[in-house]
């Protein structure tokens, strides 16, 4: 009988251990799915801002390319000035020097060493 009541007292003890560990581990994974609830909650919103942020990458490349389209436009007519403004320099000198030879003048032409040089 002592025997009995030694190994009931023992399964006792060792289900309040086991009693004990399961709610341990009850809370313990309680605990871990409020993480993980927490945790989606937040990679949603990291997607969201990563959808938000991608949107607003291809709103600044097209802006970009926009720009891109501008300054080709803006170099195109600055050459087109330029040109303009030297056919008209040199219509100017011949109106006022009739007779100079204005044909080695270019805009594309560079003074190398006191001579006037075609492009290289």
């Amino acid at each position: 009988m002592a025997k009995l009541e030694k190994r009931s007292t023992e399964r006792e003890t060792l289900l309040g251990q086991v009693e004990a560990d399961r709610d341990k581990k009850s809370k313990e994974l309680n605990d871990t799915t409020i993480e993980l609830a927490q945790v989606r909650e937040e990679n949603s919103g990291v997607k969201k801002k990563i959808v938000e942020l991608e949107l607003e990458a291809a709103q600044v490349r097209e802006e970009n390319s926009g720009f891109k389209t501008k300054i080709d436009e803006l170099e195109l007519e600055a050459v087109q000035v330029l040109t303009s403004g030297f056919g008209a320099a040199l219509e100017q000198f011949a109106c006022k020097f009739p007779d100079l030879d204005l044909s080695e003048f270019s805009v594309y032409n560079e003074v190398v060493d006191g001579k006037i040089m075609p492009p290289t």
